[in-house]
């Protein structure tokens, strides 16, 4: 297993920074290269599992062609030992997923505003993906399938960035999802990610992201505390309430953009990302302009995470040689706005139980990244109760007909027998 100090490929690891259920993450240095680099090295012991190493060869057919300033970049697919490597952008920062535990203990939640305008970075970043094309020019149809707290990254300085694309459904994979599979988090799909077997396109992104929204938004889980099958049988029909009935100081401009985004009928929805963030966008320039919204979301975003985790920002980034460590600015690390907290958040109970508490699991979540699922046996167009009803009394009705026939057939038996033993005493 390689560990600081080797080197994969052209690339020295530096220091570990994160370990998931399929790879281990570095930072390393690139020769002749400034900025630290971050390489993503799948596990040994998955070496010769072909459906992990598909996944990750996935990540980086999509990810190497997508170049946005909101997705973080990848630059090489590579192999050493029989083990498979990414090299990529390093952000030196946070999750939006450890951003929303961590407000949520202190019990605090992100200014509307600037949630809103982190939502519109992240639809920037999707609509690139959802425009990819081929080498031949025709689009790829990406489609994320796993928009989630836990894959938006936010670096130190307030830039906003989606990663993992390693369930993300495109052509040109590797893999394809097998039919009556479910990937990604539960929590976060659209009805037609549990319903259809296929149709599902770009808007499960929009639905996702609106997801994410209304949690950043309430500072609320969507769905908290519920069974698996429990939370399969409301993604079928989502019951979403108005942001603003939690939180009345929502504005009722984000309250509409948001439902919307989450209509179960997905052509109720925006119908790209693009259309999503210039909504957000709009609401949150005019919000600018009336001074309800910070002026400048970027250091407002990165005045928070200074408040939050400049510590550990810090140290992590003095941990580097000197000369990475000035490269992504040790310096500017330190937290600069004692009042950050006050001005660009504000109070949420923290003991409430589909809250902040609720939010924790958050963490949990990001270890059922990418695993596929398999579909519920039952029907999924038995919805309503009335439905229910009717397929119970048909089921009765086609079981009551069984048995008829099958007394039936046990009554022609019995006069077989009884003709056969006629003749044969006769």
């Amino acid at each position: 297993m390689f560990g600081p100090g080797q080197r994969v490929g052209e690339y020295e690891l530096v220091r570990s920074v994160a370990a998931g259920g399929m790879a281990h993450v570095f930072v390393a240095r690139r020769p002749g290269a400034e900025q630290p680099i971050a390489v993503k090295v799948i596990h040994e012991h998955l070496s010769e599992d072909w459906q992990a190493m598909r996944w990750f060869v996935d990540e980086a057919l999509i990810s190497i062609r997508i170049q946005h300033p909101n997705v973080v970049r990848v630059d090489e697919l590579g192999e050493q030992d029989g083990l498979y490597y990414l090299a990529m952008e390093y952000v030196h920062g946070c999750s939006l997923a450890q951003l929303m535990v961590l407000l949520g203990k202190r019990g605090r939640r992100l200014d509307p505003w600037l949630s809103a305008w982190i939502a519109a970075r992240v639809a920037e970043g999707l609509h690139a993906a959802h425009e990819l094309t081929g080498d031949d020019g025709e689009r790829l149809g990406v489609i994320h399938r796993d928009v989630s707290p836990q894959n938006i990254l936010l670096s130190a300085l307030g830039e906003v960035k989606l990663t993992d694309f390693g369930i993300a459904k495109a052509q040109g994979r590797a893999t394809r999802t097998q039919a009556g599979e479910l990937r990604g988090k539960f929590r976060y799909m659209a009805p037609e990610q549990v319903v259809e077997k296929r149709g599902q396109d770009h808007r499960v992104d929009v639905f996702t992201l609106g997801v994410v929204l209304w949690e950043l938004l309430t500072q609320k889980r969507l769905y908290a505390r519920m069974g698996h099958m429990e939370l399969l049988e409301r993604l079928r029909e989502p019951q979403i309430a108005r942001p603003s009935s939690i939180r009345p100081d929502i504005p009722a401009s984000l309250d509409g953009i948001v439902m919307n985004a989450v209509a179960s009928n997905k052509d109720e929805r925006p119908q790209t990302a693009a259309v999503l963030q210039q909504e957000l966008d709009e609401a949150l320039t005019g919000a600018i302009a009336r001074g309800e919204a910070p002026s400048d979301p970027k250091v407002a975003l990165s005045d928070v995470l200074l408040e939050c985790f400049g510590r550990e920002l810090h140290e992590a980034a003095r941990a580097l040689p000197e000369d990475l460590a000035k490269a992504i600015g040790v310096e500017s690390f330190e937290p600069t706005n004692p009042r950050a907290l006050a001005t660009a958040t504000s109070p949420v109970d923290p003991n409430d139980p589909s809250g902040p508490v609720a939010l924790a699991d958050l963490e949990a979540d990001a270890a059922l990244a990418a695993q596929p699922t398999p579909a519920p046996k039952r029907e999924p167009t038995v919805r309503t109760r009335e439905e229910r009803r009717v397929a119970r009394e048909q089921a009765e009705r086609a079981a009551s007909k069984g048995w008829m026939m099958l007394v039936v057939l046990l009554g022609g038996l019995l006069v077989a027998l009884g003709a056969a033993a006629w003749l044969l005493l006769d």
